[in-house]
């Protein structure tokens, strides 16, 4: 193999290093550089939020040095030299001033010069920023929305248990990044979203963390030659069950307290067998699990004695002595427990608390 020189410094060149335009790597990169012509890039960055434009698509916030990394990698690739091919960009220093309109940054380029030697080197990445709001932030600063999502419960106001679980999904990306406006009110919340998709995504997760029923209504505003359609705002009304650890509910005609609360459902302990059974959301919705006016909470007793068959029971605000037959839901029912008495019409049941 003949042996191979640079023109520029004179070095012979090993065998692993490539020839290019007559000069050694080194003096290739000095005397050349890597890019056609100084690299510059335009970037367009939301002043409110930090959502980045790219190829016409609004990307999702992001540090600026990771921004300005992200576009040049792909910006980048059409000013390459012949026989240059780029490997990572690494952003090495804050944005300075280079001119009114223009910010500077040094940026340390990884490349592979004739497809087997790499390199590395420092350069001067020139940018155009142009800081313009994006359409979310467009949209919500005016107040604009594709659809509201009335939250409400069936017991004609949101608890706290209520609030934690719409908390939480308030908070889910695909729900948060889309919201415009939050409205409190007596009866619950309405919530104004960007989109059709966030707002179905915000129903869909209450129904199925919290087992709500979902009913969804569109109203049109204005008709859209273009898409054929009517443009309009679709309104999902969200109602959340009201039911929780501890009521006393009637299923199919049998009472029974809630002991559990689920994504699917409740966990009902039966009062007239003390057997324990699962309940859909959707029996609650369509009438098959009630909670009825009749059943309250009546009396608090003390277990003062107890053998296989009896529980003898003591009011202690009263006096108030009582026995109970010890059913299957108290089997485990000892002296010292505390349990509640039940009145269902003229029966009367007792759970422990």
């Amino acid at each position: 193999m003949p042996e191979k020189y640079c023109v520029v410094c004179g070095k012979k060149l090993g065998d692993e290093e490539p020839l290019i335009d007559g000069m050694c790597p080194s003096c290739f990169v000095k005397r050349k550089g890597l890019f056609t012509r100084i690299p510059v890039l335009n970037i367009v960055i939301c002043p409110r939020c930090g959502s980045w434009l790219y190829k016409g698509e609004w990307r999702d916030p992001l540090p600026i040095r990771e921004i300005i990394r992200r576009i040049a990698l792909r910006e980048l690739e059409k000013e390459l030299r012949e026989k240059v091919d780029l490997i990572d960009i690494e952003i090495a220093s804050d944005l300075y001033k280079v001119n009114k309109t223009q910010y500077g940054v040094k940026a340390r380029v990884s490349a592979v010069l004739d497809e087997t030697y790499p390199v590395s080197t420092e350069v001067e990445l020139i940018l155009n920023i142009n800081r313009t709001p994006c359409p979310r932030c467009i949209a919500v600063a005016g107040g604009a929305h594709k659809a509201l999502v009335q939250i409400r419960s069936a017991k004609g106001h949101l608890d706290e248990n209520d609030m934690k679980i719409i908390g939480r999904v308030l908070r889910d990306p695909g729900v948060a990044a889309e919201i415009v406006e939050i409205k409190e009110k007596k009866t619950g919340l309405d919530v104004k979203l960007l989109s059709q998709v966030a707002a179905k995504r915000l129903s869909m997760l209450l129904s199925r963390d919290a087992g709500a029923k979902v009913v969804e209504s569109f109203k049109p505003t204005k008709y859209n030659p273009d898409k054929g359609a009517w443009d309009g705002i679709t309104t999902l009304s969200v109602r959340l069950p009201d039911l929780n650890k501890g009521d006393l509910v009637e299923y199919k005609g049998r009472p029974g307290v809630i002991k559990s609360r689920d994504h699917h459902g409740v966990e009902i302990s039966m009062l007239d067998d003390g057997s324990n059974i699962h309940v859909t959301y959707e029996d609650y919705w369509k009438g098959r699990l009630k909670k009825p006016g009749y059943m309250v909470y009546d009396k608090e007793f003390l277990v003062v004695a107890e053998d296989k068959s009896t529980i003898y029971l003591l009011n202690e605000e009263t006096g108030e002595l009582d026995e109970y037959p010890r059913t299957k839901n108290l089997s485990d029912v000892k002296t010292g427990d505390r349990l509640k008495r039940v009145r269902v019409r003229d029966k009367v049941y007792m759970i422990k608390e």
